[in-house]
């Protein structure tokens, strides 16, 4: 897993974004809010306005990723960044200092700071789920909505419900370009005789049915041997459900009554889980998960990346990872279910940059943040960034699109609940139990430790 987070680092180095990385497996908690789908992100590329200089008296400004600047001559995107932060270090008498550390450390390196009285860095890059609610509880994390003008157009519309938690914003980031949909081999799609799904999106017609139909025809043994050797769909288990939930208007938590309330086991997500669970175990067009761990998303990958499945849920960042493919691969949608009104994009692994509670001089350091921006470059270079490895103009009109679709999910962060949540998951697709007996005994010890956890007051 930390092999495909360092992957996903070269999707935020072009204008130092958020990164998309695999995060957790499970579901979502908007800290005591219900998680909504963004809004559209600002319209196309923003006239930069120069900020008034102010001296930092030669005192860095500090940013704390798991991985690194981009490199001189790599892009032109990573040149432009490089060259306006010589210019940000001289307008404001400031250095910017880049300190990389492992895939999530970042957590615990502001906890540590905290109890220290220094803070390990101005910014620190972190998935939500590491942010919420552990360090928003313990009041770890600055609130950043007094440090920056959310309402100038130039920042995501989303970043006030996005980057919250309990109706306070903590994170920050210029662009999101992150989300998750569905890879599809398009050169088994074509030799099956297949209908392309764009063609069902621009019909409205990419939904549970025709997927599972096109993942039935696909499943095949090709050698005669007994055993299928090319599979409809292939997906670690707990990656797959979720998606499919909130395709069908489902959640696994959401806010009643100002009660953050485990609803995994509602109609709508059941009918989600009850449609895993046949994908499974009744048509038997999803590869079995063998390990009932993450060992199962390397072996997916493998699958798909070799020709021998049709459909991989997957995030933008992992087109990185197919740009070797023999096979022509599309990115889509994940379809809709029956409940569904639109496509969505549960998304554990957004990440954004949170600010240690005591970080001094907050204020200064968010405008040098801010006017490093290349704000009139952002979409520019997301969608150089997108046509570097997807094919076709569709599929990277979809990865420009699934972005503002995105249902920020980190129910991880709270206790045991995401292992919960994956060992339901897990257990009734290796045909251990239904989907409905894995839920209900998941239902009371869940909802207990949220009440623990968030609500508290």
């Amino acid at each position: 897993m930390r092999k495909l987070k360092t992957l996903s680092i070269m999707l935020i180095t072009l204008s130092m974004l958020l990164l998309s990385a695999c995060g957790g497996a499970g579901g979502t908690t908007e800290g005591a809010k219900q998680p909504e789908k963004q809004e559209a992100q600002s319209q196309g590329n923003e006239e930069k306005k120069e900020l008034p200089a102010f001296d930092m008296g030669g005192e860095p400004v500090k940013f704390m990723a798991w991985g690194g600047l981009p490199k001189e001559g790599e892009s032109n995107a990573g040149d432009e960044r490089l060259k306006r932060m010589k210019e940000i270090e001289q307008k404001y008498n400031t250095k910017i200092e880049w300190i990389v550390v492992p895939w999530g450390e970042g957590q615990s390196k502001i906890a540590a700071g905290a109890l220290s009285g220094e803070a390990p860095a101005d910014f620190v890059l972190m998935n939500m789920y590491l942010a919420f609610p552990s360090l928003a509880e313990k009041g770890y994390l600055r609130t950043v909505d007094d440090v920056f003008n959310f309402d100038d157009p130039k920042w995501p519309s989303s970043l006030r419900s996005s980057g919250a938690y309990k109706d306070k914003v903590y994170g920050v980031v210029e662009n999101i370009d992150s989300g998750a949909g569905m890879y599809y081999n398009r050169t088994m799609l074509k030799k099956l005789g297949l209908t392309d799904p764009h063609e069902l999106v621009k019909k409205d017609e990419w939904n549970w049915d025709h997927f599972k139909e096109m993942a039935k025809k696909a499943t095949q043994d090709l050698n005669g041997d007994g055993k299928i050797d090319q599979w409809g769909i292939v997906s670690y288990a707990p990656i797959f459900a979720r998606q499919a939930i909130y395709s069908n208007n489902g959640s696994i938590v959401e806010t009643k009554d100002d009660k953050l309330t485990f609803t995994m086991g509602e109609p709508n997500a059941m009918e989600a889980l009850r449609f895993v669970y046949d994908l499974f175990a009744t048509d038997k067009v999803i590869m079995p998960n063998k390990n009932g761990s993450m060992a199962d998303y390397e072996d997916t990958q493998a699958m798909f990346n070799t020709g021998k499945a049709l459909f991989v849920t997957g995030e933008i960042w992992e087109a990185w990872g197919r740009k070797e493919m023999a096979d022509e691969f599309g990115y889509v949608y994940f379809p809709k279910g029956p409940k569904g009104t639109d496509y969505t994009s549960p998304n554990p692994g957004m990440a954004m940059w949170f600010m240690p509670a005591n970080v001094k001089k907050a204020k200064e350091k968010a405008q040098i943040y801010e006017d490093w921006i290349l704000w009139d470059k952002l979409k520019d270079n997301q969608r150089e960034s997108n046509e570097s490895v997807f094919q076709t103009p569709e599929d990277v009109d979809v990865a420009m699109d699934i972005p503002t679709k995105n249902i920020t999910l980190y129910h991880d962060g709270i206790g045991d609940v995401g292992k919960m949540y994956n060992e339901a998951i897990v257990s009734f697709t290796k045909g251990k139990d239904t989907p409905e007996s894995a839920v209900e005994k998941m239902k009371k010890p869940a909802q207990n430790i949220i009440d623990s956890v968030v609500n508290t007051k």
